[in-house]
């Protein structure tokens, strides 16, 4: 299992410290200065013990390996060992403190790559831990990828559009899906998240995970996608919009075979896509949603769809957190869409009224018209002093792109 894979600050943890041991030349058998002495030194002893084991077929693991082992709490690596594997992968640590409640990781770099073990709480009533560590060969062809799910929560405030997204990869291969682009402190590009023309990144579920490019509305997500794994992107972003109908296309990178979701609580919002039909309503955490949602079977480069329509609403207010549950494969993951400063999230319950559209098809002067009007919003914004001139410039040169793109078709 590789690093930023079940818990995120622990993840995060390791891979930080993991890193700088490897790239230090720290020592095997060494312990780090611990916050809380007493317990370490008081608690009982035990051995954690494992095997490397490579998941790629017909690829045996390599032998002497190092292996680290951590012991963490409350978000610091309170302890730290090192090993060599064996001939046959395998690996032990011996006098090992066992404190109750403390997490239990192991971890391995192979090929520029951290790979870990699960995540185990100390008990002291077991002594004896077993971690192993599965490791993979790498691959950089995005064909193994798909998206087998998106859900998007949408809101309107204040001259933008909010969307809160879920979505899913999976990776199809035994093999682990990286990329060998080095973004430096050992961290290397992966699935590559393509969002709507003048989309904005606002909020990410970890900051110092994902590389985000404003001028090509594109974050990169630096986290490897296992084997088999459900590899799962939180991203908000906005979008300018005035009010006034506007298109949304959202270009997939990879192909997306799947349920796409799209929510919106607020009642004087309305969606119209042939992709993402009305499907009614939707409670959530106390709040009733209405809900569009298909079974999409795109190509890599195909795009997800929809005309949103209706004023911003005025009376919403940050500081509530509202919690959408989104399923993928046999893992069922809770969606917390935190406030944001500055900008007006859902807060309140609101009563639904549905208002079904008549689906139409998507011509390319309605996407004429959307793009123009979002270059609409953004001069004026900048002539008012709203937006600065560089942000400007970056937001409105690929919209302009796109829509000579449009205009010369």
């Amino acid at each position: 299992m590789s690093c930023l894979h079940r818990l995120g600050w622990l993840r995060l943890i390791i891979c930080t410290c993991f890193v700088m041991l490897t790239f230090s030349g720290f020592t095997a058998a060494q312990e780090t200065p611990t916050p809380t002495p007493d317990l370490i030194s008081t608690a009982p002893r035990g051995t954690v013990n494992g095997k490397v084991t490579n998941g790629t077929a017909a690829s045996p693991a390599p032998t002497n390996i190092t292996v680290t082992l951590f012991i963490n709490n409350d978000n610091l690596t309170v302890w730290h060992m090192d090993t060599q594997t064996t001939a046959d992968g395998s690996f032990q640590f011996n006098d090992v403190p066992v404190v109750k409640g403390y997490d239990y990781v192991t971890a391995a770099l192979y090929r520029d790559r951290i790979f870990n073990s699960a995540f185990l709480v100390g008990n002291e009533d077991n002594t004896n831990l077993t971690l192993p560590i599965n490791i993979y060969e790498l691959t950089e062809d995005p064909t193994v990828l798909s998206i087998s799910s998106s859900e998007a929560q949408i809101s309107a405030q204040g001259g933008t559009l909010e969307v809160r997204q879920v979505i899913h990869f999976h990776n199809n291969s035994d093999r682990l899906y990286t990329t060998s682009k080095d973004l430096g402190d050992g961290r290397f590009g992966s699935v590559l998240i393509s969002l709507p023309p003048g989309a904005q990144v606002v909020s990410l579920d970890n900051q110092t995970r994902y590389i985000v490019s404003p001028t090509n509305f594109t974050v990169l997500d630096t986290t490897p996608v296992l084997p088999g794994d459900e590899h799962v992107v939180i991203i908000a972003y906005i979008i300018p919009y005035d009010g006034t109908a506007a298109l949304i296309e959202q270009p997939m990178n990879y192909p997306f075979e799947g349920s796409a979701k799209l929510l919106v609580a607020q009642t004087n919002l309305n969606i119209n896509s042939q992709q993402l039909p009305s499907t009614g309503n939707q409670m959530i955490a106390d709040t009733q949603y209405k809900r569009y949602e298909g079974a999409l079977k795109l190509k890599a480069g195909e795009v997800i769809r929809y005309e949103i329509s209706g004023a911003s609403s005025t009376n919403l207010s940050a500081g509530t957190v509202t919690k959408v549950a989104v399923n993928g494969g046999n893992n069922a993951i809770l969606f917390i869409l935190t406030a944001l400063i500055g900008l007006g999230i859902l807060a309140t319950a609101l009563a639904i009224v549905f208002r079904q559209r008549q689906n139409r098809p998507v011509r390319s002067d309605q996407l004429i018209d959307a793009l123009t009007q979002q270059i609409t919003l953004l001069d004026q914004k900048h002539s008012a002093g709203e937006l600065p001139h560089d942000l400007w410039h970056q937001q409105r040169r690929p919209l302009q792109a796109r829509l000579e793109e449009l205009q010369g078709e």
